[in-house]
């Protein structure tokens, strides 16, 4: 897409002007010609493939040398399994990704709940606190994957757009300041009662109402990109 050499705005490729500063465009655009070589895009994808299986092997190091260490000075106290679970959640995040040739976002968060789940789980048998992981990190972890799920969904499918999206994501952020709240009252006092989240939807809501109005309104949109150069 061209962009004014005055003000930064991103153009149309036909425009002959810029619809903020009337700047004349100079440059026509070539159309056809495609902006990388298809080699380009398999080299690239072959390149991170490589540099996931190497990250994997780094990863993986540390990970035996615990094992070594915990069989040879710790026998019967079985520590490494933590720094395990730790690799395994850090592999899923960064990882993972690289090694899938379609981004498969939903897939991607599903394996890292179950996995960042199972870490938290066995930390719990560990420390035997199955109640905090039944009151607190499994709820905590089932609300941030559904949260997740509903955003990307509708990210995909609905196209909302910055502004919308980043409402969305705000709404996200008040459901899970109340689950955390929730789940935390439930577990210390046994009773829920609500307080600071109230506060921070509060605060969110008058923001999320602000982008709302703002993604309807292309000319104030025009407006503060023009101002803030964004």
């Amino acid at each position: 897409m061209p962009y004014c050499v005055k003000c930064g705005v991103e153009l149309d490729k036909s425009a002959k002007k810029c619809v903020l500063c009337n700047t004349e465009i100079m440059i026509e655009q070539q159309e056809g010609i495609p902006p990388y070589p298809k080699e380009k895009a398999e080299d690239t994808q072959m390149n991170t493939a490589y540099f996931a299986i190497l990250l994997s092997i780094i990863l993986t190091i540390p990970n035996v040398a615990c094992l070594v260490i915990n069989l040879i000075y710790s026998p019967g106290i079985y520590w490494m399994y933590y720094v395990f679970g730790g690799s395994l959640v850090l592999w899923m995040i960064f990882i993972f990704p690289m090694t899938m040739k379609k981004k498969k976002p939903l897939l991607h968060v599903f394996l890292i709940f179950i996995s960042a789940t199972l870490y938290l789980l066995l930390i719990a048998l560990a420390l035997s606190g199955m109640r905090w992981f039944l009151t607190i990190a499994l709820p905590l972890c089932i609300t941030i994957m559904m949260l997740l799920f509903i955003i990307i969904f509708i990210v995909n499918k609905k196209k909302p757009g910055k502004l919308k999206t980043t409402s969305i994501s705000l709404i996200g952020v008040i459901i899970l300041c109340f689950v955390i709240e929730g789940t935390v009252d439930y577990f210390v006092n046994s009773i829920i009662s609500l307080s600071w989240s109230y506060i921070v939807a509060a605060s969110i809501v008058p923001v999320i109402l602000a982008l709302i109005l703002l993604s309807g309104n292309k000319k104030l949109q025009n407006e503060l990109i023009k101002k803030l150069h964004i």
